[in-house]
């Protein structure tokens, strides 16, 4: 396998993860700009699962998840 097709399965498996993220942002209640942005970002998605399932509302949660 050379460079190229090292860096498209990389560029793959990354596309995969940000569809994940975003899948499971939107599931939880975010609207599709903010799971877009919130996808490539760092915050920790299953925090984000934990607090909303405490009745934490969606922007509430990813300020303390931030």
């Amino acid at each position: 396998m050379d460079v190229r097709e090292t860096e498209w399965l990389r560029l793959d498996d990354d596309l995969r993860l940000a569809r994940w993220r975003t899948d499971r942002l939107l599931a939880l209640g975010y609207e599709l700009r903010d799971a877009a942005r919130l996808a490539v970002s760092s915050i920790d998605i299953h925090e984000l699962e934990r607090l909303i399932g405490m009745g934490c509302p969606p922007e509430t949660a990813v300020r303390i998840a931030a």
